[in-house]
């Protein structure tokens, strides 16, 4: 882990490796220098102009990569000047090499290739003027020898050029990853704005729904307050309860309002905060008139409900069955609407084997969806403000299935209208 970490830390300051190469190269390259002979080879004294030679060969790959070009035509030049001058050059091909493969890295095809074939020349013809030299060692300039050379600088070029291609395509890679994953944030930040601002209008609807009650409920307290007293007393309760219920659908929902856009996009639709389980009746017509086979079991006493918790049921219903002819198409579903003793459960699954072709299916889904909802965005968006919980995925016997479960609160149990 300890190596992994310096290897980052090192990777980030590409200026301070080369420095330290560059340094470390120089240093051999200034001692090489003192060589005098090496198997017969005689080399020439070191004086001042083969110390500005051999640092010439190495210093300059401090800026390899700023400026590879530059530096590859100072290192190249000083190392053949040292070894046509006769002097040793201990890392002279070392440096050779190097910017070499730096040039084919950060340069231009054309460019890195007219340095690899010009220094590749530079080391023919320096091993056809010094043959008679190396002849001592056993080196002859034959095929071989050339082949050699060619073998070697072309190399490296064509690694580094292989090189070159990776870092660009992992580069293109991390850029469309990244233009992907933004372009799916932005999509489900829209996605949730416009539920928000759907939600918004909705809740407007029930408040102002409450607010009417409790009007009404008030005004007939006040008129038969003095002639019947006890249809005023029960007036008054049903102005307390529907208050009650009114606050508590508002502490659930204002809290994720409040970061919705201001500008959020405006539906199309606008429904009744009546909208709800009464409804399931004629989206299922809907549905079947779509091409979906779909059937509605109720177990439980069914009760009233409040208006955001009775919503969120239509929705969750809804958006399966849209989902069920966009994604499957004509296809066998199951709604399932269980009363618990604390909470409402609310099931969609399908068989996911359409009995008919997918020709028609976004005209079947288009008729049901009327231009409301996000899919699974939407439905769990709803469903969490509802203090609920929603579980989608795929069954063991085939099909998607989707499952929520809404808590009842002690509003919920009660009616929505208290009649006066």
């Amino acid at each position: 882990m300890r190596g992994a970490a310096v290897r980052d830390w090192l990777r980030g300051r590409p200026d301070l490796v080369d420095g330290a190469v560059a340094f470390v190269l120089v240093i051999a390259s200034v001692a090489g220098l003192s060589y005098r002979s090496y198997a017969g080879i005689t080399f020439r004294p070191a004086d001042a102009w083969g110390l500005v030679l051999a640092v010439l060969v190495a210093a300059p790959l401090a800026l390899r990569r700023r400026f590879p070009v530059t530096v590859a035509v100072i290192v190249i030049s000083a190392y053949m000047t040292l070894g046509f001058a006769g002097y040793s050059s201990s890392v002279g091909s070392v440096a050779a090499l190097l910017v070499i493969y730096t040039v084919g890295v950060h340069s231009t095809a054309a460019r890195s290739l007219a340095i690899t074939v010009a220094t590749t020349i530079a080391s023919i013809v320096f091993l056809y003027v010094k043959r008679d030299a190396y002849a001592s060692i056993g080196m002859t300039f034959d095929a071989i020898t050339v082949g050699l050379q060619v073998l070697v600088y072309g190399g490296m070029w064509s690694i580094a050029r292989a090189m070159r291609a990776r870092r660009r395509y992992l580069v293109a890679l991390e850029d469309r990853a990244s233009r992907l994953e933004r372009a799916a944030s932005a999509e489900v930040r829209a996605a949730l704005a416009e539920e928000r601002a759907r939600m918004a209008r909705e809740l407007h609807d029930v408040v102002a729904h409450h607010v009417s009650v409790m009007t009404v409920q008030a005004a007939a307290a006040r008129r038969t307050i003095t002639r019947a007293p006890e249809r005023s007393v029960e007036a008054m309760r049903a102005v307390e309860e529907t208050g009650r219920e009114a606050l508590e659908e508002m502490r659930r929902i204002v809290g994720a309002l409040r970061a919705a856009d201001e500008d959020g996009t405006d539906g199309s639709v606008q429904m009744s905060p009546r909208t709800g389980v009464a409804e399931l009746g004629p989206l299922l017509d809907r549905a079947r008139e779509a091409g979906l086979q779909v059937e509605l079991t109720v177990v439980g006493e069914p009760r009233p409900l409040t208006s955001s918790v009775d919503l969120a049921i239509f929705r969750v219903v809804q958006e399966s069955l849209t989902n069920t002819l966009k994604h499957v198409g004509p296809t066998r579903a199951a709604v399932l609407v269980r009363y618990e003793p604390e909470a409402v459960v609310v099931g969609v699954t399908d068989d996911g084997s359409p009995r008919r072709g997918p020709s028609n299916r976004t005209d079947n889904a288009e008729r049901l969806d009327h231009g409301l909802g996000h899919g699974l965005v939407g439905m769990r968006e709803r469903v969490t403000l509802n203090g609920g919980t929603l579980y989608t995925g795929t069954r063991m016997v085939g099909g998607f299935e989707v499952l929520a479960t809404l808590p009842l609160t002690d509003a919920g149990t009660t009616a929505n209208e208290v009649p006066a």
